[in-house]
């Protein structure tokens, strides 16, 4: 009888736990189609507003439902210790039985699931929030996934295609606009469709005397103020090839195609880890998930769920693939290469294709500041527009390394450096709390082996990068190459946020010349300095280490080295607002292509 109960109890606690999911999912969805509408009504500071709530959707649907769902337990006699508001924090008694029939029990109710994954990944957090560490095994959570991917029956697909023969391609691009079903004015769709038209077979000669099919992802991706139609021509004689179209909308031209993108580098860069999430519509992410990795062969399923808005299941794929990893290299945890930083630790493995960021327990002079700083800066680079140059992070708490994989010097550095920040428990070194980017090539390590093109044409991406954060509202802080990385696109990407602010906190202003030879010689200013001032005229000195780099880089951007020109950029954030950046290039606009005037 009493085996009974506690099915029945299992099968009660699974079914939460997936209505929980479910209503989060829920959200999810409807703010994407919320982001559809505003970017038809053209309500930018809404989608923007809305990019920034929906970070933190999953966490406060987790927190909610793991205080309902501890009370419920405790009515079960699975009793909780309790917070200072007198609520269950965690469970202190645990049924191991229980749980594994729970498991099991959600198990079965997503077999079917159409996001079966997400629903795990859910399952897990609630678990995760509940338990202590020492529970998190595949016994009570899904270290592994347990329901397949391959084979989810879907009730209407994913993808729409377009055969085209006999010179139909206007017919094709005509029907593929408007089956998005955009409620706003199209501009001149029939110039739009020419212009495709033309622009696809420049880019794709071969196309023009082939057979060949359009597949489309049903769902637009929204993101700020455009819209994209991702999708691939496929054909009989040569490989598939990804296609992008990108759309704005806009008072005068109403909804317009602005770029067609065909080649995988273009389109890699638009779907980045260094851009902000888009919004999707979709009951089937795992299959938009596959598709896209068809197109960007590069990106991980990491990156990709993240990249449209699931970044909780991008963290899960991100840990499984670590552990994954970690089990089967001999590779030791190491110091990252290049120069150690003044606030954080950095490690990786030697061949891992991101690193483990960790704060430390105090910083380097002159850096200032408490860990509760630097936390709110990554925070702060999560809710704004990244514009392609800033990396993103993900966030970790509690995390396990065996000991026998660390490196003695970083394990040494760590205990020195980030006491506070880790504990040992028999064989494991546990990290409270971390971060985890991709991997890059410091700036300063790749100007080191460059060749001259090379370095001319990163130092010229390089002041780029400077010139468009703070065009976007940021100001980095601490500019020196060290705190920027190159991408595998030959980008530069700045990933060091302890100094970084919004462009209104500075004070730019210009070195007033000196009374004396003396004054000019001495080693402390002749002039005041206060806390926010800054002198874009020194970044001279330390940016760049060569007569070649400072020369190359004064060519196009010694605007930088200029306080008026700073000025200026807070005057034009602060009358009109940032300025509109498109992941594609200017070049790549069809206002450009075609001699008309980029509004």
């Amino acid at each position: 009888m009493a085996n009974n109960t506690s099915q029945k109890t299992s099968s009660m606690i699974a079914k939460k736990i997936l209505s929980g999911f479910e209503q989060h999912y829920q959200n999810i969805k409807s703010a994407s189609i919320e982001a559809k509408r505003c970017f038809e009504e053209k309500e930018w500071m809404k989608i923007e507003s809305d990019s920034k709530l929906r970070l933190n959707f999953y966490d406060e649907q987790v927190d909610v439902f793991c205080k309902n769902l501890s009370s419920e337990l405790k009515k079960k006699t699975l009793y909780g210790a309790k917070d200072e508001y007198n609520e269950p924090t965690h469970i202190e008694k645990f049924d191991s039985e229980f749980w594994k029939k729970t498991k099991l029990m959600y198990i079965e109710l997503i077999t079917d699931h159409r996001q079966p994954e997400l629903a795990e990944t859910f399952y897990n957090s609630v678990f995760c929030r509940i338990f202590s560490r020492s529970f998190y095994n595949n016994q009570f959570i899904f270290t592994k996934p347990c329901v397949s991917l391959n084979y989810i029956d879907m009730d209407e697909p994913v993808i729409d295609s377009y055969f085209v023969e006999d010179k139909q391609l206007k017919n094709a691009f005509k029907s593929i606009l408007h089956s998005y079903s955009f409620n706003c004015q199209l501009g001149n769709l029939d110039e739009d469709i020419k212009r495709l038209e033309e622009q696809l077979f420049m880019q794709i000669p071969r196309l023009s005397s082939e057979v060949f099919e359009i597949q489309v992802i049903s769902t637009p991706f929204i993101r700020g103020k455009c819209a994209y139609i991702a999708g691939k021509i496929v054909s009989q004689l040569h490989s598939d090839t990804p296609i992008l179209i990108a759309l704005l909308n806009d008072d005068k031209k109403g909804l317009y195609v602005d770029s067609l993108l065909t080649d995988r580098g273009s389109i890699s860069i638009v779907f980045s880890f260094s851009r902000s999430y888009f919004f999707i519509t979709t009951d089937y992410p795992s299959a938009i998930v596959e598709f896209l990795k068809e197109l960007l062969p590069g990106k991980t399923r990491a990156v990709l769920y993240s990249a449209i808005g699931l970044h909780k299941q991008g963290k899960t794929l991100l840990y499984r693939h670590f552990l994954k990893y970690s089990k089967v290299t001999s590779e030791k945890l190491i110091i990252a290469p290049g120069i150690k930083g003044m606030v954080m630790s950095v490690f990786t493995f030697p061949m891992y294709p991101y690193v483990f960021k960790i704060i430390n327990d105090k910083f380097a002079p002159p850096k200032m500041g408490t860990k509760e700083m630097v936390k709110d800066r990554y925070y702060f680079v999560k809710n704004h527009v990244r514009v392609g140059r800033l990396a993103d992070t993900w966030e970790f708490s509690n995390v396990a390394f065996p000991i026998k994989d660390i490196d003695d010097a970083l394990l040494t550095e760590l205990k020195k450096k980030a006491e506070s920040n880790i504990e040992i428990e028999g064989d494991l070194l546990i990290i409270k709390h971390m971060y985890i980017e991709n991997k890059m090539t410091p700036l300063n390590m790749y100007l080191e082996t460059a060749n001259k093109e090379q370095q001319a044409h990163i130092i010229q991406d390089y002041g780029k990068a400077i010139d468009e954060l703070i065009n976007s509202n940021i100001f980095p802080g601490d500019m020196l190459t060290k705190n920027f990385g190159v991408t595998r696109q030959n980008r530069v990407v700045f990933y060091d946020y302890d100094e970084i602010t919004l462009m209104s906190t500075p004070v730019f202003k210009k070195i007033p010349k000196s009374r004396s030879y003396e004054e000019e010689m001495a080693s402390e200013p002749w002039y005041y300095v206060g806390q926010n001032d800054v002198f874009p005229e020194e970044f001279k000195y330390f940016m760049l280490p060569n007569k070649f780099m400072k020369k190359t880089f004064n060519n196009q951007y010694k605007k930088l080295l200029d306080a008026d020109y700073w000025i200026s950029i807070q005057e034009k954030i602060q009358e009109n607002g940032v300025m509109d950046y498109y992941p594609y290039g200017s070049e790549k606009r069809m206002c450009e292509i075609y001699g008309e005037t980029n509004d």
